[in-house]
C-alpha cells in the first residue's frame, strides 16, 4: 500500500478506505444478511421478559459472517501497521472507531432490513443515497473520507473521544431493538401467511395463446407476493451501478470494468429473481408436476421473461449516453451476450438448488432459501468474458473481445430450443431430488 500511495500516509488512505467500505458494507447486509427471528408471536404470550425475547436476535447478530470477516481483516493490518506506528492508546482508539463503524453498520442494517418490508420506498430513497455518496466520493467531488479520518485522527490525539464511537454502536443498537419490541404485534413478525387484494392483470397477453398466458401467470407470481417484489426492486439498483464506474473521463472500451458494469447493468433482474428459477415453486411443486404442461414450456416461459427484463433494463441505462456516446452500443453487446448466456446458466443451475424458498412467508428478516451461494452462476457468466478479454489482449486487439461475445449471445439465441431441451432432460433426471428438498424443512 506505500508504493500505491506513496505520498500519503498508510493509515489515512487505509482509513478513507473503510469509508467507503462502510457504505458497500451496508448494501451487502442488506442483500445477505440475515437476523436469527424466530415467530415471535408464538413467544409474546409465555411468562418471560418481552426484552429478553427481542435482544436476543439482535445481540446474535453481533456474531455474523461479516462482523467476524471484518475483524479478521482489521486485525493483521492493526499489529502489522497501527500499533507499530502509533502508542497503544492511539491505537485502541483507532480500532474502536473502525470496528465501531462496522457494528453499527451491522445494527443499522438490520433496522432498515425491517423498515423495507413496511415502507420500501424509503429504503429505495436510502440506498439511492448511499450510492450517490460513493458516487460522488468516488469522483472526488466530495471527500467524506477526508473528513473520516481527521475525525479519528484527532480522537487518536484526545482518548476522550473514544466514547464517541461507542456511543453510536449502543445507539444503533437500541435503534434496532426498539423498532422490533415495538412492532411486536405486527403481522410482520408472524408467519401467517397474509393475501394480497392487489389486482394485478396483463390481459394484452392473453392473444399470445397460450404462452401469452403463462407469462402472465409467472409476472402474476413475481408482482403478487412480497419477496419476489423485494428481488425485483432491489435488482433495479444495478442500473445505477455505472454512477460508480463511469468517471469524468471518456469511457475506456479496452478496459474490462466497463464490460463488467454493463453485464451487470443489463442483468440486474436475472440476477434476483433467477436465484429461485423453480425454488420459488417450492411450496407447490408437487402440484405443478401434475400439470399437463410441458416443462419446456415452463422454461422457455422465464427464458421470455428474462431476455424481456434484460432488455428493459437495458432500455434504462440508455441516459448514459451523456455521459459517453458509446456507452450504449457497449452495452448493446453485452445485452446480446448477456440474453444468450445468462438465463440458460441460472435455469440449468436451478436444477441442483434442493432447498425451500417459501414466498408466501413475510417475516421481516426471512430471506432462507437466498444466499451468497446462490451467486455461483454469476461465476462462469463473468469468467467467460474475462477470460476472452484476457486472451484479446494478449493477441493485441482487445477490440476483438465485444465482436466474440456479440457473437457467443448470437449463437446462444439461435439456439434456444437446444438449449432449453438440454435443461428439459436435466430437470427430468433431478425432478425427484427437487421435490424431495422442497417437502423438506429448512
Amino acid at each position: 500500500m506505500v508504493d500505491l500511495y506513496p505520498n500519503n500516509a498508510v493509515l489515512e488512505m487505509f482509513t478513507r478506505f473503510v469509508f467507503s467500505y462502510y457504505l458497500v458494507d451496508f448494501v451487502l447486509r442488506f442483500k445477505f444478511q440475515t437476523i436469527s427471528l424466530l415467530d415471535m408471536q408464538h413467544y409474546l404470550s409465555l411468562p418471560f421478559s418481552k426484552k429478553k425475547l427481542f435482544n436476543f436476535p439482535v445481540i446474535s447478530s453481533i456474531f455474523s459472517f461479516f462482523n467476524v470477516l471484518a475483524f479478521l481483516l482489521l486485525l493483521p493490518f492493526f499489529f502489522v501497521h497501527v500499533i507499530q506506528e502509533y502508542a497503544v492508546v492511539e491505537s485502541i482508539v483507532w480500532f474502536c472507531y473502525i470496528y465501531g463503524g462496522i457494528m453499527t453498520v451491522n445494527f443499522l442494517s438490520l433496522g432498515v432490513k425491517f423498515i423495507f418490508n413496511k415502507k420500501a420506498l424509503l429504503a429505495i430513497l436510502l440506498f439511492t443515497a448511499v450510492l450517490v455518496l460513493l458516487t460522488l466520493e468516488n469522483r472526488g467531488i466530495i471527500a467524506l473520507s477526508k473528513g473520516y479520518f481527521w475525525l479519528i485522527n484527532t480522537a487518536m490525539h484526545h482518548p476522550w473521544m473514544v466514547v464517541f464511537p461507542i456511543l453510536l454502536v449502543f445507539v444503533s443498537y437500541r435503534f434496532t431493538y426498539q423498532l422490533l419490541l415495538k412492532n411486536r404485534y405486527n403481522e410482520a413478525l408472524s408467519s401467517k401467511k397474509t393475501t394480497s387484494n392487489k389486482i394485478i392483470t396483463f390481459q394484452f397477453l392473453e392473444k399470445y395463446g397460450n404462452l401469452g398466458h403463462l407469462i402472465m401467470l409467472e409476472l402474476k407470481f413475481i408482482l403478487r407476493n412480497k419477496k419476489t417484489r423485494t428481488m425485483l426492486f432491489t435488482g433495479i439498483f444495478f442500473l445505477l451501478y455505472g454512477l460508480m464506474f463511469y468517471g469524468n473521463e471518456i469511457v475506456n472500451i479496452y478496459s474490462f470494468k466497463i464490460i463488467f458494469v454493463g453485464l451487470f447493468m443489463c442483468s440486474g433482474f436475472i440476477t434476483n429473481i433467477g436465484q429461485i428459477a423453480l425454488s420459488g415453486y417450492s411450496s407447490h411443486f408437487d402440484g405443478l408436476m401434475t400439470l399437463a404442461l410441458p416443462i419446456k414450456t415452463l422454461f422457455r416461459v422465464k427464458y421470455i421473461i428474462y431476455a424481456l427484463a434484460m432488455i428493459l433494463s437495458y432500455i434504462l441505462t440508455l441516459p448514459y449516453y451523456f455521459l459517453d456516446a458509446k456507452i450504449p452500443f457497449i452495452n448493446l453487446t453485452l445485452l446480446v451476450y448477456g440474453v444468450g448466456i445468462f438465463p440458460y446458466v441460472f435455469l440449468y443451475v436451478a436444477n441442483f438448488k434442493y432447498q425451500p424458498f417459501d414466498i408466501t412467508q413475510n417475516k421481516s428478516f426471512d430471506m432462507s432459501g437466498f444466499n451468497v451461494r446462490n451467486f455461483i452462476p454469476l461465476i462462469p457468466v463473468l469468467l467467460i468474458p474475462f477470460c476472452v478479454h484476457g486472451i484479446c489482449y494478449l493477441l493485441g486487439n482487445v477490440l476483438f473481445t465485444y465482436y466474440i461475445l456479440l457473437g457467443l449471445g448470437i449463437l446462444g439465441i439461435a439456439t434456444n430450443s437446444y438449449w432449453l431441451g438440454v435443461i428439459e432432460r436435466k430437470f427430468n433426471e433431478q425432478k425427484h431430488k427437487l421435490a424431495e428438498g422442497f417437502r423438506s424443512k429448512e
